[in-house]
Formats: C-alpha cells, sequence, structure tokens
C-alpha cells in the first residue's frame, strides 16, 4: 500500500498576518486578520492556532483531490508549525488555557472529523519554516513600501519648497 503525502508549513504573526505553504502545490497562502490586542497574553499563540486552521481550510479541495486520486485514498497530511506549543496542544501533549484557543482548537477539530485522511502535527525549527519566510518577506516589503513613501513625501516637500524659493531669488 503506496501512502502519498502533503506537507504543509504555516506561521502566524501578532501583527495580523498569517501563511502556510503548500509543498505538493507549491502555492503560498496569506491572510490578513485583525490583530489581537497589544501584548495580550495568548496573541501569538492564537495566531499560530489561526494558521493551523486557515492552512487545513484552504486546502482542503487539494487534500481532497489528492486523496480522490490515489487508489487506496490514504494519505498523510502533515501539518509544521514553529510553535512547539501549538503543535503539542493538537496533539493532546498539553492543555489549552485559554478559552479563545479552546475555540480555535475546536474548529480545528471539527475540521479533521469532516476529513478521512490521517493528520499530523510537527514541530519545525523556525528558520527551516517556508511560511515564516514568506512572512518576513511580505513585512520587509512593506517595510521598504513605507520608507519609499516617506521618502518620496520629504522629497516633494523639499523640491517645493527650494523650487519656492528659486522663484523669489528671480522675482
Amino acid at each position: 500500500m503506496r501512502l502519498s503525502s502533503i506537507t504543509i508549513d504555516v506561521d502566524g504573526s501578532p501583527s495580523g498576518y498569517i501563511a502556510w505553504y503548500n509543498y505538493s502545490t507549491g502555492k503560498p497562502g496569506f491572510k490578513v486578520l485583525r490583530p489581537f490586542a497589544k501584548n495580550e497574553r495568548y496573541g501569538v499563540q492564537r495566531m499560530e492556532m489561526l494558521a493551523i486552521y486557515f492552512a487545513l481550510a484552504d486546502n482542503l479541495r487539494e487534500i481532497s483531490t489528492l486523496a480522490s486520486n490515489e487508489k487506496q485514498k490514504q494519505i498523510i497530511v502533515n501539518i509544521r508549525s514553529d510553535s512547539k506549543t501549538c503543535i503539542d496542544q493538537l496533539q493532546g501533549v498539553s492543555k489549552v488555557r485559554d478559552a479563545v484557543l479552546k475555540r480555535i482548537c475546536l474548529s480545528i477539530r471539527k475540521l479533521l472529523d469532516k476529513m478521512a485522511y490521517m493528520i499530523i502535527f510537527n514541530h519545525l525549527e523556525r528558520t527551516r519554516n517556508q511560511a515564516g519566510l514568506l512572512l518576513e518577506q511580505r513585512r520587509r516589503k512593506e517595510i521598504e513600501k513605507y520608507m519609499i513613501h516617506q521618502y518620496q513625501k520629504q522629497y516633494y516637500s523639499v523640491s517645493g519648497f527650494m523650487m519656492d524659493s528659486y522663484s523669489l531669488a528671480t522675482a
């Protein structure tokens, strides 16, 4: 019996961004969510858990398609995250103490109940998490865009001032 597998890396940021990368399709996914309040106790963990939920929900079609193409319909979905706590909670190794996290975990369990596939959750080093790298690239691009915008704003105000000074001097 041959088993097929799908590997998906997930990552979440407390600033409201979540990302995943599906290795079998080569497609990344992004979502922008309302961030949790700054310095909230479980904010980072909630975003990581939401990243897992949306990665499963948004890749459900690809998972089902691969399963229907397999004769034995036996596939393994490997969800990898750099959050050891989230992985331990989804594996049942540690308890979920936060009410919001409990609701997110319950939603993940309901989603998994719909799937007749083997779903495994694995911890992954932060430097090897493809979704984390995608979030970093996106964050860098936003910072660059902001810096360019600030530079252009500053340049136009300086050039406008210089033009006014020049026109006053020639008048």
